[in-house]
């Protein structure tokens, strides 16, 4: 009986102890920003008599959340309000679809910015994809941004400005800047 209660005590224990670690605060070497249009403001896609509305601001966030965190650790959003920061990346996405070539056109800007609020480097990752217009077009679209992000974060991970000032000091507040920045052009239907 004894034996059993410490088997009991010790499971209990390590469970706790998963679930403290689980919830650890790592900290933050990126902070992603997208300006809230890119949520509010929807794009059209066209293709001939057919139209296709989607917001570019959950699609680039899941891409960047995926694509940043496999390749950088400690990447969060300026929405959670990270603590502290090294770099802000300001992201901003561009879709188009050709529907004589049957191909989706996508392209991330990103505007690296120190957490100080100086301008580090701006970087451009384009994708193109074949695909038909009607079949998956989430789907599709959610790869075009994801590729996208992967030629954004092969150049970040190839500039040695970059490379430095993720090893520079931390500094709190780092969204606080992008309040400063320019709000860009609404984009009607996809026109850039």
């Amino acid at each position: 009986m004894l034996n059993f209660k410490k088997v009991v005590s010790a499971v209990f224990f390590l469970i706790l102890s998963g679930v403290a670690t689980a919830h650890e605060i790592t900290p933050t070497s990126i902070a992603i920003y997208i300006q809230g249009q890119e949520y509010n403001h929807q794009i059209m896609l066209r293709n001939y008599s057919q139209n296709y509305w989607y917001s570019q601001g959950l699609m680039l966030e899941t891409a960047a959340h995926d694509v940043l965190g496999a390749n950088f650790s400690g990447v969060d959003m300026c929405d959670i309000q990270p603590a502290d920061a090294k770099v802000v990346v300001w992201l901003r996405p561009r879709m188009f679809y050709n529907p004589q070539m049957q191909t989706f056109y996508g392209k991330v800007i990103a505007v690296t910015y120190t957490a100080d609020g100086k301008l580090l480097a701006n970087y451009v990752g384009e994708a193109t994809k074949r695909a038909f217009f009607d079949v998956k077009t989430e789907l599709t679209l959610s790869d075009v941004y994801h590729s996208a992000m992967q030629a954004v974060s092969a150049k970040m991970k190839a500039d040695e400005k970059f490379q430095a000032a993720l090893k520079a000091p931390s500094l709190s507040s780092p969204c606080a800047t992008v309040s400063v920045l320019p709000e860009p052009k609404i984009q009607f239907m996809s026109i850039q």
